[in-house]
C-alpha cells in the first residue's frame, strides 16, 4: 500500500453507529470453536465520535474517553497497527464514546470498523470494501458489518452478509449498569437441540421475523439478575429482546409518547436511548 502523506494535519470527525441484532439463532458449533448463527444487523442512530489526524512519523496516538479501555485490549489500536504497520505514517484519534462498553451493541467493533475507512480514505490508500472486511474479520466477527455498510442478514460467524432492506424502526434500548464478555457468554452457551435454518430474507418480514428470539437471551438472564429484572421490567412495555450478548433490551416503542414514559420510569443504574434505525453506514453518505 502507497500513502499520500501530503495532508492537511487536522483532526476530522467520523461518526461510528451502535447495531441491533433484531434476532439471533445458534445454528451449530464448528470444529474451531466458533459458533454458525443467524442474525439481521441494524444500524441505530447511537454513536461514538472518533476524531482522526494524521502524523508524519509512525506513532499510534490514542486517546479514548472511557478510562476503562486500555490501550493493550483497545481494538482501534489494533485496527491501526494491521492497517499501518507498512506504512512510515502514524495517527493520533480521540474517541468519545456514547455507545455502552460491553451491551451487545457492537460499538468497538463499531470503533474498529471506521478507524479503518476513515484511514482509507484520509490517506487515498486506495483499498476495497472487500479487501478492508477481510481485514476487520482480523479484529472481531463484528467489524465486516461496520464495513459493509448497510443493514444485513448474517450468517457463518456473523462474516456472510446479505443486504437486507429495513424500515428505520424507532427502538427504545435500554442498558443496565454492567458489561457483558462476548467469549464468556459464547463459551458458557450449550446448544441443545438441532436448529433449522431461517430462510434468508432481503426485508424483513414483521409476521416472520418479529418475534424469532435470541438464543442467548436465557442463558445470559440466568447469569446476570439485573439483566433479567431489567428484561421482565421492558416486557411490561412491550415485545422486548436482547442484542447479541447483551447486556442491553431493546423494544419497538408503540409511540413517543411511551417512549418518554420509559425514560421517565427507567430503573435504577440503567440508561435508556430513545434511537432510530438507519440504513447506511453515515460514512457512506459522505464518501
Amino acid at each position: 500500500m502507497k500513502a499520500n502523506i501530503n495532508l492537511a494535519l487536522q483532526f476530522t470527525k467520523f461518526l461510528a453507529p451502535a447495531k441491533l441484532n433484531l434476532f439471533l439463532k445458534i445454528r451449530d458449533k464448528r470444529l474451531d470453536g466458533y459458533h454458525n448463527l443467524q442474525s439481521v444487523f441494524q444500524f441505530i442512530n447511537l454513536y461514538d465520535e472518533i476524531f482522526i489526524k494524521i502524523r508524519n512519523d509512525n506513532k499510534i496516538i490514542i486517546k479514548n474517553s472511557n478510562p476503562l479501555i486500555p490501550k493493550e485490549n483497545d481494538i482501534v489500536y489494533r485496527a491501526c497497527e494491521l492497517l499501518l504497520n507498512q506504512i512510515p505514517i502514524g495517527v493520533d484519534i480521540k474517541i468519545k464514546k456514547n455507545i455502552p462498553v460491553g451491551a451487545g451493541l457492537g460499538g468497538g467493533s463499531s470503533d474498529a470498523a471506521t478507524t479503518l475507512m476513515a484511514i482509507n480514505k484520509i490517506c487515498h490508500l486506495g483499498l476495497s470494501k472487500k479487501k478492508l472486511m477481510q481485514l476487520g474479520a482480523k479484529l472481531g466477527a463484528d467489524v465486516p458489518f461496520f464495513i459493509f455498510g448497510e443493514n444485513a442478514w448474517a450468517e457463518g460467524v456473523g462474516d456472510q452478509l446479505y443486504p437486507i432492506s429495513i424500515p428505520e424502526f424507532n427502538y427504545v434500548v435500554a442498558v443496565p449498569n454492567i458489561a457483558i464478555s462476548t467469549s464468556s457468554i459464547f463459551t458458557s452457551f450449550k446448544l441443545t437441540k438441532n436448529v433449522n435454518p431461517l430462510k434468508i430474507a432481503s426485508s424483513f418480514d414483521l409476521k416472520k421475523h418479529e418475534f424469532i428470539d435470541n438464543d442467548l437471551e436465557n442463558l445470559v438472564m440466568k447469569k446476570f439478575l439485573s439483566v433479567s429484572l431489567l428484561m421482565d421490567w421492558m416486557k411490561s412495555f412491550g415485545y422486548a429482546k436482547m442484542s447479541g450478548t447483551g447486556s442491553s433490551i431493546f423494544l419497538r416503542p408503540k409511540s413517543n409518547i411511551q417512549s418518554q414514559e420509559i425514560k421517565r420510569l427507567k430503573p435504577e443504574n440503567t440508561e435508556i436511548y430513545a434511537v432510530k434505525g438507519l440504513s447506511v453506514h453515515p460514512f457512506y453518505l459522505t464518501d
